[in-house]
């Protein structure tokens, strides 16, 4: 690319100075629209470096240049090659900023360093004690924000206390509606709780950095505590990936929209529009919330504000790239703002401030947490398959520890969700207002913690109906303030005339789940010892059905007014959907559903329409909105009530799916073609070398060998037998036991009793068994002189145990390969 820079200046007079720290190769030239039109407004020199293969222009100052920024602002520049930019505007210093941010993404994010200097501030562990000291012990006392960080970071190392004061510089970059003195003041006084001091004229807090390039609004000083928390989680979450994934999370716009989706968030954070718009300026525009962006989208008539309300970040900055380029072609340029005339007049009144915070998004519910995918591998579809005892199951249980969260490390949102996938919407809505103390109404009720991570969990995007249905059913039939017939125990909740819900005075003995859930959520993460499982099990079996497995009809019992108990039924969600709720709440961790004996089931009819959900390409990503961003929903029959809009369900990326399969019920060539299409299959055979040892000079591996080769010859390779048979032999009264108990019926099963083949696979070098004899019966000794058509018959049975020596085992291998 090739970059001719121009200038603009407040007065004239700098024109040569200007020329003089330039570089050698770079050559001031005046803008359009006439040799002596300069922008009275600015009294900054700014060099102008145009990309000439993509036709936009970027203004940078030149002290930039000097003190280390211009190179910054260089790669922002050279990254934008397919793309307009929205760095144009001449009252602020985008580009600089914008390198800024970057600077900080690489040196905090990316890596574990400073923008401030050497010093290793940006690490996991550095992260983990803001959690644990800013975001889990909140301080409500009396005094303004700086007072009360300070007595949460009391306790937090020197390092983290340097983390804090980066991440407020971080967070300050953007707003323009906070002086530059004032966020300088605050970043140095919170470095200096380190015991270090931090220089006031260190280049990263000059003004042309911390005066902003846009307005936040009252949101960015009222909300901050909520925007620190935000950035918390999001070093958290970066620093749980390794590095080269770090860097290629903000090196690609869709990536980064995928993987920032996954960040928890409370509320319409403002950080997250900051951030993309430092890494993405050319599809991103100068705006802070999305409040402006759907003003200026419903001004310029593109989509009106109701439509554009539930549009994700992605849709928004798509929407406005376009309009953005319409308007360039337009005005025939490339210097255009939408703060500025003469966009400016298209969507704001005359008067109006660019205060752009969304302060009513705040009022609004919480919104559910967002969901998406972290980048991580494809989601799985394996089943282990084999002959019975190759130990498949045991490899399901070995990969259980790798969905499992130890007490110690588990996060708080990944507790919560595990806690309440334990109990039901009754226990959940009982324990939460027990923890709340005091009647409240639903609408408070809906801010419960417990009650938001039920609704995470359940993929609920609006609970309060539910929050209704369920107390209304559960209280006492004497309370005349409920309006609802069918009540069914446990009746623990009680409505007051203001509409107020509490729980009832002795809820514990009421309902035990509810004070098991109270308990535990009172005593926090890792207290009960217990780890958090992101995995289900199910054994299938010929009468498992779409209902146990997906969603079906449940009955339950109610009780009317007169006291009559009747039967209704309502629908239940099964294992699989429940599971893929967990995972599509918790999008940055991995499940898992692990299903031993897979093909004992039908599975057309287990599955049904979600056969097609499972496959890796038609898995579900959401974006920030829960909207589905990539694969595929279909809607569960049933599930829609009286309004017949089916409930839209999708197989969420970050779960995987285990099977076993025993060959000797089922071949895999059996298997139906739409389920081997969509699975990975890898077998487990017998594993000799397990058995590599001898009792009583019985040479286990090799004695299996031979049983299993002369097994294949007269059947297949599905119907041999697993090590497991023998893990457990430690002496020859062992074996005897393994040989009469398991080994010898289940040839039986294989050969449908037939015991000369029974006899072949058990015979010695000279063709008898020791373990099966043969007795001829003869009709005359049985029936006399009688007719009966043949004359004699073959009994075959096995021998006495305590008979079968050690040389009786080894025979058969020995016959099979050779003098051991």
């Amino acid at each position: 690319m090739v970059f001719r820079p121009s200038w603009r200046a407040g007065r004239r007079r700098t024109l040569s100075a200007s020329r003089r720290i330039l570089p050698d190769s770079v050559e001031p030239r005046r803008p359009r629209g006439g040799a002596g039109k300069l922008h009275a407004a600015s009294s900054s020199i700014f060099v102008r470096a145009r990309i000439v293969s993509s036709g936009f222009a970027v203004a940078l100052p030149l002290g930039a240049v000097a003190d280390g920024i211009g190179s910054a602002v260089a790669v922002v520049c050279r990254s934008t090659g397919r793309y307009r930019m929205s760095l144009y505007t001449y009252h602020h210093d985008a580009p600089a900023v914008v390198a800024a941010g970057r600077r900080w993404v690489q040196a905090s994010l990316v890596g574990d360093g400073s923008v401030f200097g050497a010093d290793a501030t940006g690490t996991a562990a550095n992260f983990d004690a803001l959690d644990l000291y800013f975001v889990q012990r909140p301080e409500a006392g009396d005094g303004g924000f700086y007072d009360k960080l300070r007595i949460q970071l009391a306790d937090a190392p020197p390092d983290a206390r340097k983390l804090m004061a980066e991440v407020l510089w971080a967070l300050f970059l953007f707003p323009s509606n906070i002086t530059a003195q004032t966020k300088r003041e605050g970043v140095v006084r919170v470095w200096d709780w380190s015991g270090e001091a931090l220089d006031p004229s260190h280049p990263m807090l000059a003004d042309a950095l911390l005066g902003g390039i846009g307005s936040a609004g009252m949101g960015v000083n009222t909300n901050r505590w909520r925007e620190v928390i935000y950035i918390i989680a999001l070093g958290r979450a970066i620093k749980a990936l390794p590095p080269q994934d770090r860097a290629a999370a903000f090196a690609d716009y869709d990536r980064f929209m995928d993987w920032m989706a996954t960040v928890p968030r409370d509320g319409d954070r403002q950080f997250r529009h900051m951030l993309r718009y430092f890494l993405f300026p050319e599809r991103v525009e100068r705006m802070s919330t999305n409040g402006d962006r759907r003003k200026v989208l419903a001004g310029f008539g593109v989509a009106s504000m109701k439509q554009t309300r539930r549009w994700s970040d992605r849709d928004l900055d798509e929407a406005l790239l376009a309009l953005r380029g319409q308007q360039e072609q337009r005005y025939a340029t490339t210097d255009l703002d939408f703060y500025l005339e003469p966009l400016r007049e298209s969507w704001k009144e005359p008067n109006e401030t660019d205060d752009s915070a969304e302060e009513d998004e705040e009022a609004l519910a919480v919104r559910e947490p967002d969901v998406a995918y972290a980048l991580r591998p494809a989601a799985r579809n394996l089943i282990l398959y084999g002959p019975p005892g190759t130990g498949k199951t045991w490899r399901l249980q070995q990969l259980f520890k790798q969905y499992t969260d130890q007490p110690a490390d588990v996060d708080r949102p990944t507790w919560a969700l595990g806690l309440v996938s334990r109990f039901g919407w009754r226990a959940v809505i009982a324990a939460a207002l027990a923890d709340l103390g005091k009647p409240v109404k639903v609408t408070a009720l809906e801010q419960h913690e417990l009650i938001k991570a039920k609704a995470a969990q359940r993929k609920r995007n609006g609970v309060r109906a539910t929050l209704w249905g369920y107390m209304q059913s559960h209280t006492p039939l004497e309370v005349a303030t409920v309006n609802v017939a069918d009540r069914r125990a446990p009746y623990v909740f009680v409505k007051s005339e203001s509409s107020d819900w509490s729980v009832v005075g002795d809820w514990r003995e009421v309902d035990a789940e509810a004070a098991e859930l109270a308990d535990a959520w009172k005593a926090g993460p890792g207290s009960a010892g217990r780890p958090i499982l992101r995995y289900r099990v199910v054994t299938f079996h010929p009468s498992y059905s779409y209902e146990d497995f997906v969603i079906g009809l449940r009955p339950v019992a109610a009780e009317g007014g007169d006291g009559a108990v009747s039967t209704g039924f309502r629908m239940v969600d099964g294992v699989f959907k429940q599971i893929c709720a967990e995972a599509r709440a918790n999008p940055s961790k991995p499940y898992a559903l692990f299903i031993d004996e897979i093909n004992r089931a039908n599975i057309a009819k287990v599955f049904g329409e979600l056969i097609t959900l499972i496959e890796p390409d038609k898995r579900a990503r959401y974006d920030a909105g829960g909207a589905l961003a990539r694969g595929m929903e279909v809607q569960l029959p049933g599930t829609g009530g009286e309004d017949g809009d089916d409930e839209r369900f999708g197989v969420p990326e970050n779960l995987d799916l285990y099977g076993t399969m025993n060959t000797a019920d089922r071949s895999i060539a059996l298997l139906d073609i739409a389920l081997r299409r969509r699975f990975e299959f890898e077998e487990v055979p017998p594993n000799y070398q397990v058995l590599e040892r001898r009792i009583e000079d019985v040479h286990l591996g090799r004695l299996l060998q031979a049983v299993n080769d002369r097994l294949e010859f007269l059947l297949d390779r599905d119907r041999r037998i697993g090590h497991a048979y023998f893990s457990r032999v430690a002496s020859l009264d062992d074996l005897r036991a393994a040989f009469r108990l398991q080994v010898i019926p289940l040839l039986q099963e294989y050969f449908f009793d037939d015991w000369s083949r029974i006899a072949q696979v058990l015979s010695g070098r000279d063709g008898r068994s020791p373990f099966v004899e043969t007795r001829v019966v003869r009709a005359a000794e049985l029936f006399g002189h009688q007719d009966v058509g043949a004359m004699e018959r073959a009994r075959h049975e096995t021998t006495d145990p305590s008979r079968w020596t050690a040389q009786a085992f080894r025979a058969l291998y020995e016959t099979a390969a050779g003098v051991d």
